[in-house]
């Protein structure tokens, strides 16, 4: 009962709090259309790429996750429904570059789950060039006519297919016994490919119009994280914090959390995902709330500690402090040109650094990271890219295997850790169950960088203040 009046009164908390501070805004039709032409423009001419939408999957029963389209099929269509295909012909000669397949209109489902785009709305809403019913897919892409030895269809003359099935290994393995079936008839493509190679590096810079919908979902996410804070106080529960915020996530536009919000107090502040939420936090712990919107489907990525009562303890403090300044450091060095692996080599030096004047670990920094000494309490890599996807697609290495140099446009996280669990060897008992990470969602430009979450407080006095201003 205590626990059920607990969240019925975060519950209101979260409602009271929650005020639309930021006017909706969309991707717009261009942005999909640049990123086709942009896509169509590193095929050759004789090929042709073959895009699935993400499958429904099923939660239990007869009921459905909320469904979420896969990053890369939005990427290129901005469609956002399943049992759809997306036909990309980069040497089309009739004008028909962009074409859908979709879900008919079909009024028993419509009355359950609203009205379908059908191909008319593909064509008018979405910029196909083309749009047919889902069924009449599989029949236009090859036709031979064994009297004149003439082929037909979306898939003549065409050399190399560009294919990703969306994650429905059903209808891709499908679709790949049917171009071998093709094939032993000597008809179709030689050649089936993963699109996603190009499509990956094409995610990997941002433009204006995603950096937009990046800014907007951080923006939110920041604000989330003030009042997330103001919610901490010792008796209240994890998930109290966590209503805060989501609640006024969702308030503002937000369809879905980028990933599940993880607020971990105390003895869960040590763990990475910790994802139930479901404890009664302390006076005197800290809490770790690594929390973030996705808006439009674009991501954001934000972890900010704090204390429960408002006051760091020194030992809290330490290393906040320890952490904050390996951020800050990393984040300084943020412009084009510099290799992408000098944020994680800074962070881990001066994260080392910080240990060894704790008198956590002991020795020379050079030595210990050489010796991975240092990933007893640091844990994690302190960097990946952000976009549609919370851990976005990209490689961290070019063609030669050398790291990433960094362009205006790329987005990534900044998020050095530590994280001391009761019970570690040969460490003092004050130090235990302290976990902080400090995380930002960092944009490069021409000139430098743009931290977008830079909004939630990160220094002491702000981030004691934040939970002190119930």
């Amino acid at each position: 009962m205590k626990k059920k009046l607990a969240l019925a009164a975060g519950f209101l908390t979260a409602v009271a709090l929650c005020a639309i501070d930021f006017p909706p805004i969309s991707a717009p039709p261009s942005m999909f259309q640049a990123h086709r032409e942009r896509f169509l423009a590193k095929l050759p001419p004789d090929s042709i790429a073959i895009l699935r939408s993400a499958p429904t999957r099923l939660m239990s029963n007869d009921t459905d996750y909320p469904y979420r389209q896969s990053s890369d099929f939005y990427y290129l269509t901005g469609f956002d429904d399943p049992d759809t295909v997306a036909i990309l012909r980069p040497g089309a000669t009739d004008g028909k570059k962009f074409i859908l397949f979709v879900q008919g209109h079909d009024q028993r489902r419509e009355a359950f789950e609203g009205k379908r785009p059908g191909p008319e709305g593909a064509m008018s809403r979405y910029g196909a060039d083309a749009a047919f019913t889902v069924d009449e897919f599989s029949k236009s892409l090859l036709r031979f006519d064994p009297a004149t030895r003439s082929m037909s269809g979306y898939l003549a003359g065409v050399d190399k297919i560009y294919l990703f099935d969306g994650g429905d290994t059903e209808w891709g393995g499908k679709f790949r016994d049917e171009m071998e079936r093709f094939r032993r008839f000597g008809a179709g493509p030689a050649t089936t490919v993963d699109a996603r190679d190009i499509i990956h590096e094409l995610r990997l810079v941002k433009d204006a119009d995603e950096v937009a919908l990046l800014k907007r979902a951080a923006q939110i996410s920041a604000r989330g994280h003030i009042l997330a804070m103001r919610a901490a106080a010792p008796g209240k529960y994890e998930f109290e914090v966590q209503e805060a915020l989501d609640g006024y996530c969702f308030a503002n536009g937000v369809r879905r959390m980028a990933y599940p919000s993880i607020v971990g107090s105390g003895p869960n502040s040590v763990f990475l995902h910790w994802e139930k939420n479901d404890r009664q936090m302390k006076d005197g712990e800290v809490v770790l709330n690594d929390s973030g919107a996705e808006y439009d489907l674009y991501a954001t990525d934000i972890t900010r500690t704090y204390p429960v009562n408002g006051k760091f303890s020194a030992e809290q403090r330490a290393i906040y402090e320890t952490v904050l300044a390996a951020q800050k450091a990393a984040m300084a060095l943020v412009k084009p040109g510099l290799h992408h692996d000098e944020i994680e080599k800074t962070c881990a030096r001066i994260q080392t650094e910080g240990l060894i004047r704790l008198g956590l670990l002991s020795g020379e920094a050079e030595g210990l990271i050489r010796q991975n000494v240092h990933r007893k309490f640091t844990l994690h890599g302190v960097s990946h890219w952000v976009g549609l996807d919370v851990h976005d697609a990209g490689r961290n290495q070019d063609a030669s295997g050398a790291s990433r140099t960094l362009e205006p446009g790329m987005v990534f996280t900044i998020e050095p850790g530590i994280y001391v669990a009761a019970d570690t060897p040969n460490v003092d008992k004050k130090w235990w169950n302290i976990g902080v990470r400090i995380e930002d969602t960092v944009l490069v430009t021409k000139d430098g960088y743009d931290c977008l979450s830079c909004d939630a407080p990160r220094e002491i006095a702000d981030v004691e203040a934040a939970v002190r201003k119930k």
